[in-house]
């Protein structure tokens, strides 16, 4: 069997992209503190992010489908690693500053996550582009595992505070940015990406037109997207505020950042055993809603235990929530693929970034509010918030049925 020596090399681009792009998340709630912000800032930042992901995603998927993606990837990487280098100077700039450049990360960040999906979709067989795609989103989330641990480790680890002086928040994202600085330009004088024969005489589409595009596309889809808006939502503000609360009963970063390793272990494990076995079903709508059923009773019970067991549950019962996840993720994403084609998947692409996106934007801003008045209050939410994206995965279901 030939290799698909493009797709190879996709794979281990997203899988560095994943480590160096998630360095500083174990860090960010320390980081935070140390600035004498309030806990509400964690939630702003990763929201202002998103939004930044939110307006890149069809601007950089028309830039995409206009045959730039080698530009567009080291672009958008370069911005993150400014974005982060100017992040952790929050002993010069205020917090407003720091929402800016979170904004600039974000837009960044979107070009690599929605030009490479785009690169590996095309350079995929289409009765392969499930598989290729459940693999893509196990391996980035690997090497976010592996960043989460890295990130961990440089602020706690002897041997990379005597090295980096990593112990300084603003040295430990330096050497993200650095790292990121690496990956891009390496990725920029090596790659050569699929050639898009797009008609030279088509209107192109930048920034503001590219949202146009989401009134072209079928009411099912519509309504898919909004259930996954729900999904995101409820599994932004358990992902992200796990990270808080961990800090809350007395963890130091490496705990988290060892917890969030063994999760990119499952989900890559999952990928490879369990998900292409779920790949074969027909109706994984159904099968969608099932996981978010799984997932909502997980964090139901999961966040109502004593904290001095709460770190051996997070090992083991969360697990459900955790492999619930992996498998949901290349459905949702091999589902919304369907709907594309060699033209237009880079702006199918990004819409669903957008959609995805307004998940992680509205999560952290109400979460935050809502865990300052109690934490299990917030967790509650997020599992009523996957119960409620049922509806409209069925929805989605009964309108696919009347446009075919």
């Amino acid at each position: 069997m030939k290799i698909n020596k493009k797709l190879i090399y996709l794979f281990i681009l997203f899988f560095f992209q994943g480590i160096v792009t998630n360095i500083h998340h174990p860090l960010t709630p320390y980081y935070v503190r140390s600035l004498n912000l309030n806990d509400y800032m964690i939630g702003l930042f990763f929201s202002v992010m998103n939004i930044g992901i939110l307006l890149g995603g069809p601007f950089w998927g028309n830039l995409g489908d206009q045959g730039k993606q080698k530009k567009v990837i080291f672009i958008g990487l370069f911005m993150y690693a400014s974005g982060q280098a100017l992040f952790g100077l929050g002993h010069i700039f205020n917090e407003w500053f720091l929402v800016l450049f979170r904004l600039i990360s974000g837009f960044g960040i979107s070009a690599a996550t929605t030009v490479i999906m785009s690169e590996i979709i095309l350079v995929s067989k289409r009765e392969s582009r499930a598989k290729s795609i459940s693999y893509a989103v196990a391996i980035l989330a690997l090497g976010g595992a592996l960043g989460y641990f890295i990130g961990g480790q440089i602020h706690t680890n002897e041997f990379f505070i005597n090295l980096f002086n990593t112990n300084e928040f603003k040295n430990a994202l330096i050497f993200q940015a650095i790292s990121i600085f690496i990956v891009a330009t390496t990725f920029y004088l090596t790659y050569n990406p699929v050639q898009i024969s797009n008609d030279s005489s088509k209107e192109r589409t930048y920034f503001w037109e590219g949202f146009k595009e989401i009134k072209n596309i079928k009411k099912s889809l519509i309504l898919f997207l909004i259930a996954l808006t729900l999904i995101t939502l409820s599994q932004t503000n358990v992902d992200k505020y796990l990270e808080i609360y961990i800090a809350d009963i007395g963890y130091k970063a490496d705990a988290l950042g060892n917890f969030k390793m063994v999760v990119g272990i499952i989900t890559i494990i999952i990928t490879l055993t369990i998900v292409p076995f779920f790949m074969k079903f027909k109706n994984k709508l159904f099968l969608s809603s099932i996981l978010q059923i799984i997932s909502a009773i997980t964090i139901l019970i999961v966040f109502r235990v004593n904290d001095n067991i709460f770190i051996k549950i997070v090992y083991s019962l969360f697990m459900f929530y955790i492999v619930s996840k992996a498998i949901f993720a290349p459905l949702e994403q091999n589902h919304i693929s369907t709907y594309s084609n060699d033209e237009n998947v880079g702006k199918i692409m990004g819409i669903r970034q957008s959609f995805f996106s307004l998940g992680t934007i509205i999560g952290p801003l109400f979460g935050g509010l809502i865990y300052s008045v109690s934490p299990n209050l917030l967790f509650d939410i997020s599992a009523y918030l996957l119960i409620l994206s049922i509806i409209f995965l069925h929805l989605s279901y009964l309108q696919t049925k009347r446009e075919n």
